[in-house]
This record gives C-alpha cells, structure tokens and sequence, in this order.
C-alpha cells in the first residue's frame, strides 16, 4: 500500500478559484489521498462548492464560525488528518497532475528526509502564466540536503510544492499561532533537524492576485517587522546556537534583505517615502550593499518614472535569462 497523503487546504471566501484548485486534486495520477479543508468563516458559496466535492473525494470538512487566521487553520487541518505524509493546497493555487506521484516518489524511502519541495510556476488573477519555471526565471538554483545555511538567507520554498512527513510534526509542532503565517518558520524547523530536497520539475502554479494578503503590506507602518523577521526571531530563541553557527553578520545581513524586499514593495506600489524607512533600516544592517544605496535613489523619483526605469531593467535582463518582459510588468 502506498501511503496516504493529507492534502490540507485552508480557505477563506474562495468561491472564485476553488473550483480550480478542487479540480486540480482529483486529476492527480496518485490517488490514495485525502482532502482536509478548513473553511475559516467564509460568507461566500465556500462551503457549498466543498459538499460538491464530498462524493468525488475523501473529503474532511472542518469549519470555524469566525476567522481564526491562516496558522490556526492549516494546525487544525493537521490535527483532523489521518495520512503518513502531509501537503498543503491554497484554495487559489492549482497543482499539475503529477504533483502528488513525483513528491511521494522522491520523499517516500528516503532516510533522513523529512521533505522535499519542488520548481513552481507563478500565474496572474486569470491564470496566465507570469513565470513558466521560477527557477529558471529567476535565474535561482536551489539546494537539497543540508540546507538550514541556504533557507536561512533566502526562503525559496512555495508551500504548494511541498510534501512532509508526518513525524515532523509529531516531532516539532504545527504553524506558530503568533505568527500570521507559519510556513517560513516550519520550513527552517524542519530544516534544523532534517534533510530538506528539491525536485527540478515544476509541479504547481501558484497565483498573484490583489486579493491575497501575502501579496501587499497594505495597512501596517513601514517600519513593523515582517513576518520573515519574525520568524527568524523566535528561530533564534528557540535555537540560541544558530547565532554561533551563522555569524552575527550573516543575521544582520539576513534582516537587511527583508528590510530591501518591503522596501521594494512600498517602492513599487508608489510609495516612496515608506520604501525610504525601510532602506535606511537594511542600510544600516548592510552599509556596502550598493543596491540599497540605487533603490533609496528610484524612491525620490515620481513614481511613473521610477516603474518605467524598473521594466527597462527587467527588459534588458530578459534577454540575457531568457524569460519575457511582461512578467515583470507593474
């Protein structure tokens, strides 16, 4: 017998593209799978497209009557499965059929591998393909193995592409409920006490949109640390000896590249002056970075003039990369 996979799929008012995401499970070629979704609150047709789904899949549907957030959802997916292996499916991403049958081959008999993951591709609101492999768009080669150091400095894991046993869990504990989204620091939990691979097969698409809330920083003071600061936070409180292992260069550097990628999001989104206070704070952490110094420079710009000299820049590199130009397009 094959071993059972737990799909846990939180969703939140998804009636738009769950369909799609539902469709997506049941064309995978490896079947003994169940569906554990939590629905957390909607007041959209959620749970009436889920019932569709009860005769066509081994569904467990477990509901909250209010929204308890993103961590407390996916735990208590966890907590009502019954599978050796455990993944998870956003209600607006969608999985290429093989996804399931490739991740169970490359984690299933493999000592000291607690998961794996894989290449995704990235899609807008209407399912055009933006980046048709990441890896290869974003030039990016990812680790297998030993890969804390590597997670550490870049969190390259799409949490669709992932498959982990369940003894990591047993073993570490879900999502941290005090953060609003948990999967950056399990990946380096994980990753602090097994082997993590990569599979180079692009296996799921996942979808950018407004809507989605790990997409925008809307709503919070440009200086409040992100959740990727966070994490690495209470990693080091929970891991003192990590501050030996890595440096303490190596973490201010760490913390001044999540300081860049919030400035590069206000910077885009046409604000300047909050892009400003997030560069001054990478700054400091890294002084000689030489890219910080450019980006400060874009953000005094108007903000049309700055995007138009951002797409010449992801032009020019496309034609060295070889991806298209659109991707990029604000």
């Amino acid at each position: 017998m094959k071993p059972k996979v737990s799909i846990i799929m939180p969703v939140l008012n998804g009636e738009k593209y769950l369909v799609e995401a539902l469709e997506s499970i049941l064309a995978q070629t490896y079947k003994n799978y169940e569906l554990v979704a939590v629905d957390d609150g909607s007041t959209d047709r959620t749970c009436e497209l889920l019932h569709q789904y009860q005769d066509k899949l081994e569904l467990r549907y477990v509901r909250h009557p209010v929204c308890k957030g993103i961590a407390v959802s996916v735990n208590d997916g966890i907590r009502n499965s019954t599978g050796e292996y455990i993944t998870f499916l956003d209600h607006d991403d969608v999985w290429f059929p093989d996804m399931l049958e490739t991740q169970v081959e490359n984690l299933h008999g493999k000592a000291g591998v607690g998961m794996v993951h894989s290449d995704f591709q990235t899609i807008d609101a209407t399912g055009n393909i933006l980046e048709e492999s990441v890896a290869r768009c974003r030039d990016r080669k990812r680790p297998s193995g030993e890969v804390f150091r590597e997670l550490f400095n870049d969190s390259f894991i799409a949490a669709s592409s992932v498959l982990i046993r369940k003894e990591c869990f047993d073993r570490l504990g879900g999502f941290d409920e005090t953060l609003h989204w948990g999967d950056y620091h399990l990946w380096l939990r994980i990753a602090r006490h097994y082997k993590i691979n990569y599979v180079p097969k692009v296996l799921t698409r996942y979808r950018q949109h407004n809507t989605q809330s790990t997409r925008t920083y809307d709503g919070q003071p440009p200086d409040k640390e992100s959740v990727a600061m966070l994490a690495i936070k209470k990693l080091l409180e929970q891991y003192p000896e990590i501050r030996q292992e890595l440096g303490e260069r190596t973490i201010r550097r760490r913390m001044a590249m999540l300081y860049f990628d919030m400035a590069y999001s206000w910077l885009w989104k046409g604000a300047g002056r909050n892009a400003r206070v997030c560069l001054a704070q990478a700054i400091r952490r890294w002084p000689t970075k030489s890219d910080y110094y450019i980006t400060y420079a874009l953000s005094l710009l108007p903000p049309s003039r700055a995007r138009a000299m951002r797409r010449t820049w992801h032009r020019m590199r496309g034609l060295f990369l070889g991806y298209r130009p659109q991707q990029f397009e604000a």
